[in-house]
């Protein structure tokens, strides 16, 4: 039986995690003079390979094909790379379903995280020129820079890169929008000005988009230049990329892939945290930036980086971490999700990886350097499981020159032999654990076996029982015994450690889905008294994503269950779902209260209470949302006039419709949306429109949008 846990391990070696190490300024002397026995200078036997690869082509053709029906994604583009060509390119699917147009080796994706990569190498550059030193503090470049805990003064340029920083995450208020904003990253640093560090900045690798995000303002301090020129100046353009660019502005129709809501075509994604997801490119031009890497950091004699710069971008950053529960030999390097490649290094390959997802968009990024080989696939969905696929055609890659002797097969379920288990082992690892996205129980049975539940929708799920005790010192189940579980420990906290099959299934991997939760008193009055109500968004912009997919406008919070203290936080309109929190420290703030690594507390945020003209007001990161309670309500038959204040947050009202249809008259918003009681979106509209509300609705919530110190009028009936 797949559980929840499993879902998060693939999740995990997806994004792969990392932990961090304490390294001495690297200063430009040390990145130079050492490249000649570079990782990528190391093929050339493998890389003048006469392998045709029409075997690997007609199977990447098939599993593409398969992956398109299975997962409904519309489109899907792909390269396999060598030293000195492009083995293969195709693209596949629809780019416009009515048309039925395909797409084609120029159509442009957005590849999401997989940017990230071109971060690192712009930051990399400014290494190499003496401008940055990688373990500088980031206020010797920015010095506005702040935030809440006095530790930020510690964060380094390498923490940004290695996902160290202890930042919260990523801000995701209004990140996927239909239009362009160039203030985004304006936004992320005014928002880390007010926040908390979730640890001590080197302490740990969590993976973190605003550490990205925050290269933009340092290459803008230290260049003069605005991130998306500075990369076209020094990578774009001398790498002959003149396709690939940044969404500055809307592409040309057919010049892109569009995503797909269903049956729904969504308009063109504008991704704004431009240096940690924002690049729209194709393969084929992602294939410059991969044979750079593996012909030592130049290209047609064109050098980006010294040969010993790609080392170090490609060296574990994690090995000497402080918070280490489990040791993670394929962790993060300098802008890669993971220097090692489980998939490839258990056939003996090594390969450097880079995961990337926006909200339609889904890509994997795959160089291995010592073969000479890589692969960049990209589609419009997070569906496809595209990181699997990579591991497929680049593992039928191997086998067709013969690196390897066959594609590997999936590891045989075979239990190990039972054991029986101390009171001392059973009592380290029950108990209730949580995650970024959800909680876990394990308990003991009367066996002495295991059960283990996860949450859905605030409660517990039926549990997944019989985990036994095996030889090796882990609890796995007889039905899936290459899933197993055990616990471990660091710095006084305490951890569920996982081990899974993942990808093709020829491997295992080690990953930490999630940490124990400390005993706490229990929530006050005043916190339960909060579990009753209900906030609304008002700062979300009106040209977001997210309302295109529904997103309720909602905040709520729920009681974590059997865990005094702790409240789950709902606010599906930026990403929250049932995130853990802290309630015991205050009655005005909840703290993030987990330290995971890898990627399991990614994206947490305090939650602040603030207090507006009398009322309570919920700020999580940047997201700011009012109580629906006090929302007024608009008299029928009447024109009303709605201000919207100089902060330009969306006003909401309350109307209310009878036994007839009650017809609403907008006029002068840029945009509403309508929700009946149960923040069911009911319909929305342009700026000057009309809408009704059905019979027997009762109460429903419209949500004006305007510009700072405007008027919107309502006609009701």
């Amino acid at each position: 039986m797949k559980t929840e846990l499993q879902t998060q391990a693939h999740q995990d070696n997806s994004q792969l995690h990392g932990e961090i190490t304490r390294r001495s300024v690297l200063h430009l002397s040390a990145l130079t003079g050492a490249g000649i026995l570079a990782p990528g200078l190391l093929a050339a036997c493998w890389g003048a390979s006469s392998a045709s690869y029409e075997a690997t082509i007609a199977d990447a053709r098939a599993a593409i094909a398969q992956a398109l029906t299975d997962t409904d994604t519309p489109s899907i583009s792909v390269a396999l790379i060598d030293r000195e060509r492009v083995i293969w390119a195709e693209a596949f699917g629809v780019i416009d379903r009515t048309s039925q147009a395909a797409p084609t080796t120029d159509t442009l994706f957005c590849i999401g995280s997989c940017s990230k990569m071109l971060a690192a190498i712009a930051a990399m550059i400014l290494v190499e020129r003496g401008q940055l030193e990688l373990d500088a503090p980031l206020l010797r470049y920015l010095p506005t820079f702040r935030m809440a805990s006095p530790e930020y003064t510690q964060v380094t340029v390498r923490m940004l890169l290695n996902h160290s920083s202890g930042f919260p995450g990523a801000d995701y208020r209004g990140i996927f929008r239909s239009s362009p904003f160039s203030g985004y990253a304006e936004q992320v640093m005014n928002t880390l000005a007010t926040a908390r560090l979730k640890h001590v900045p080197g302490e740990m690798s969590v993976y973190c988009n605003d550490g990205f995000t925050m290269i933009e303002p340092l290459i803008k301090a230290v260049t003069g230049k605005t991130f998306a020129q500075f990369v076209a100046d020094e990578i774009l353009t001398p790498l002959g990329m003149k396709r690939s660019s940044y969404a500055l502005q809307a592409f040309a129709a057919g010049s892109y892939a569009s995503a797909y809501d269903g049956t729904t075509k969504l308009p063109q994604e504008f991704t704004l945290a431009y240096a940690s997801g924002g690049l729209y490119t194709t393969p084929t031009e992602m294939a410059r930036i991969a044979r750079m890497f593996l012909s030592g950091g130049q290209l047609d004699g064109v050098r980006i980086l010294q040969a010993a710069t790609l080392t170090e971008m490609a060296r574990n950053q994690t090995l000497t971490q402080a918070l280490q529960p489990v040791r993670m030999n394929d962790g993060y390097g300098l802008g890669w999700d993971g220097v090692l490649g489980s998939g490839l290094a258990a056939v003996g390959v090594t390969a450097w990886h880079k995961n990337g997802g926006t909200s339609v968009y889904g890509s994997n990024f795959v160089v291995a350097p010592d073969e000479g080989l890589a692969l960049m696939i990209t589609g419009t969905s997070n569906d496809y499981n595209h990181g699997a696929l990579a591991e497929r055609i680049l593992l039928q890659a191997l086998a067709e020159r013969r690196r390897i002797a066959a594609v590997p097969t999936p590891l045989p379920a075979i239990a190990l032999p039972e054991a029986v288990p101390s009171s001392a082992q059973l009592a380290a690892i029950e108990g209730i654990y949580a995650h970024y996205q959800g909680m876990l129980r394990v308990q003991i049975a009367a066996d002495r076996t295991l059960s283990i539940s996860s949450t859905k929708q605030g409660a517990w799920a039926a549990p997944t029982t019989g985990w036994k005790l095996r030889s090796d010192g882990t609890f796995s189940t007889d039905a899936a015994p290459n899933m197993s579980y055990q616990s471990s420990s660091a710095m006084g906290e305490r951890y569920l450690t996982g081990r899974t099959v993942t990808g093709l299934g020829h491997y295992l991997v080690q990953f930490l889905p999630a940490q124990k939760l400390a005993a706490k008193p229990p929530l006050s009055s005043v916190w339960l008294a909060r579990l009753q109500q209900t906030w609304l968004a008002v700062n979300e912009p009106a040209d977001s994503l997210m309302w295109l997919y529904r997103s309720s406008p909602t905040l709520t919070l729920a009681a974590a269950p059997d865990s005094p203290g702790y409240l789950l936080v709902n606010a599906a309109v930026i990403g929250e779902q049932t995130q853990i929190t802290d309630a015991s420290v205050s009655d005005s703030a909840t703290r993030m209260c987990l330290k995971i690594p890898g990627n399991n507390s990614r994206d947490l945020n305090d939650l602040i209470v603030e207090s507006r003209a009398g009322e309570e007001w919920m700020r999580l990161g940047s997201s700011v949302f009012r109580p629906a309670q006090s929302v007024l309500l608009l008299p029928s038959g009447r024109t009303s006039s709605v201000a919207i204040g100089s902060e330009a947050y969306a006003e909401w009202r309350a109307v209310q419709a009878g036994p007839a249809p009650l017809p609403l008259a907008i006029s002068g918003a840029t945009d509403w949306r309508l929700y009946d009681a149960a923040f069911q979106c009911l319909g929305s509209g342009a700026p000057n429109a009309s809408a009704t509300l059905p019979a027997g609705t009762g109460i429903a919530y419209l949500m004006l949008f305007g510009a700072a110190n405007t008027s919107i009028t309502v006609r009701v009936g």
